[in-house]
């Protein structure tokens, strides 16, 4: 069965996923060329581990975002607020001469939200990410393809290290390796693999 269409779909959809002003547009190439490529292979769950995940890491990006800006404004009202009683009273020994405090504490609340914030992110991207492993693994052992299984690794130390922020530079890379995984996909599905080599590869 020909997937070269999808192939190309679901390679610029994940360039357009990574690039974050046509993200939404991209998730849903994506997703119609990795349900093409489904198809081919005959495996369902190629598609559905890949579906919910985009969904839900979707979501998630936005929940970020907005929380985020939330985070901003909530700090940065209270650091205007504390700026204001400080320059009303500088004149006060008491606060001229520790002027770090101010500093030090409202620099230590915005560490603190951005550090919540960032274990919100990774628990909330665990299952998504492992349900895209699988549909990685799933392409690599119906298309004998090394670049998904090298997105799958990498995916996961980057869920695992996400929290020393090196993780999400392995996540980055992992959508490389999927990008060229999709790129170098055969313009036809191998309908030479057997049902039980298939079966072997599980």
């Amino acid at each position: 069965m020909e997937i070269k269409n999808a192939k190309i779909m679901s390679g610029v959809g994940a360039i357009l996923e990574i690039t974050g002003q046509f993200t939404l547009i991209g998730i849903i190439l994506k997703l119609i060329g990795i349900h093409k490529i489904s198809i081919a292979a005959k495996d369902k769950r190629i598609f559905n581990y890949m579906l919910w995940p985009s969904i839900l890491l979707f979501v998630i990006f936005i929940l970020i975002i907005l929380t985020g800006n939330i985070f901003y404004l909530s700090v940065s009202k209270i650091d205007m607020t504390v700026l204001d009683d400080w320059m009303n009273y500088q004149n006060n020994s008491v606060f001229v001469n520790e002027p770090n405090f101010f500093v030090n504490n409202f620099s230590f609340l915005h560490f603190t939200n951005m550090f919540l914030l960032l274990l919100l992110s990774i628990a909330l991207m665990i299952v998504p990410i492992i349900y895209q492993i699988k549909s990685y693994n799933l392409i690599k052992d119906c298309f004998k393809n090394d670049n998904f299984d090298k997105a799958a690794k990498f995916l996961k130390w980057g869920l695992i290290l996400s929290i020393v922020m090196v993780g999400f530079i392995l996540i980055f890379i992992a959508k490389i390796f999927a990008i060229i995984g999709y790129f170098t996909l055969p313009d036809e599905y191998p309908e030479n693999i057997t049902d039980e080599e298939l079966w072997k590869s599980y």
